[in-house]
């Protein structure tokens, strides 16, 4: 008996632990977030019913700072559900790995991004918001899909390219960023849509053919430029300051602990 307790103490000590869900809206407010780079002038974020939205025009048709909002906390190895809906002709995206150091104008220098768009702008371009800019990410993407939904941006397509529920109606993602076993993936709506490596031959080979390797063909970024992109296995989430409202709830998130 004594050899049986000895044994199941032993399994029970070395097993490893499986992390609780963590709830990221916290009692309907945005405790836990904050703007990048806020200076105290930054707006457009508010929850609602525990609803996170953004509901302003973005900082590209604006002009101003880029206002995402990320999460106060930084993570490394995670899983993340949320419902997420965008009005007709817009998009947004989930991002991880963001640093926020000041010669950093924008989230997206350093984080990696889930997309989230309106796929009905893929059959009708000229309805996408946000300008020329927007137009041109559709345009130059038509066959590629590397700015579909589910896509890392500019990085990995979409393995499938399932529709999803029609904008203004809600999805889910599941993403899974798995750092040790250098993994990830995309569910949305309980169908697994896109896998990918954080790093490695693969990503080389993609990353010399995206816009991120071309960093002298982008002054406005400042001289980081994006040559700390993708660089940061641990970071702030973050959601995009994009055209259009968009809407996030039931957020949560658990961390993958390595043995």
């Amino acid at each position: 008996m004594k050899r049986l307790l000895f044994i199941l103490l032993i399994f029970c000590c070395c097993s490893p632990q499986e992390n609780n869900w963590d709830n990221l809206i916290v009692n309907n407010s945005l405790e836990g977030w904050h703007i990048f780079q806020d200076n105290g002038s930054k707006k457009g974020w508010s929850v609602k019913n525990n609803t996170l939205i953004f509901d302003t025009l973005s900082g590209l048709e604006s002009g101003n700072d880029d206002a995402s909002i990320l999460s106060d906390k930084m993570y490394s190895s995670f899983e993340i559900i949320f419902d997420w809906k965008i009005e007709k002709g817009g998009n947004s995206g989930f991002m991880w790995g963001v640093r926020e150091d000041n010669s950093y104008k924008f989230p997206y220098q350093t984080g990696l991004e889930i997309q989230i768009i309106d796929i009905a702008a893929y059959d009708s371009p000229r309805e996408i918001l946000g300008g020329e800019i927007e137009l041109n990410n559709i345009l130059t993407d038509l066959n590629e899909k590397k700015h579909y939904l589910g896509a890392v941006y500019d990085l990995y397509p979409p393995k499938i390219t399932t529709p999803p529920n029609p904008a203004g109606e809600w999805n889910t993602y599941h993403i899974l960023i798995d750092q040790k076993n250098n993994y990830g993936f995309v569910k949305l709506n309980d169908l697994i849509i896109n896998k990918f490596q954080l790093r490695g031959e693969q990503w080389d080979s993609l990353y010399s053919k995206s816009k991120f390797s071309k960093s002298y063909d982008y002054p406005y970024l400042g001289e980081k430029r994006w040559y700390d992109f993708g660089k940061f296995s641990k970071g702030y989430i973050c959601f995009q300051d994009h055209p259009g409202k968009s809407y996030f709830k039931n957020i949560k998130i658990r961390e993958i602990v390595s043995n």
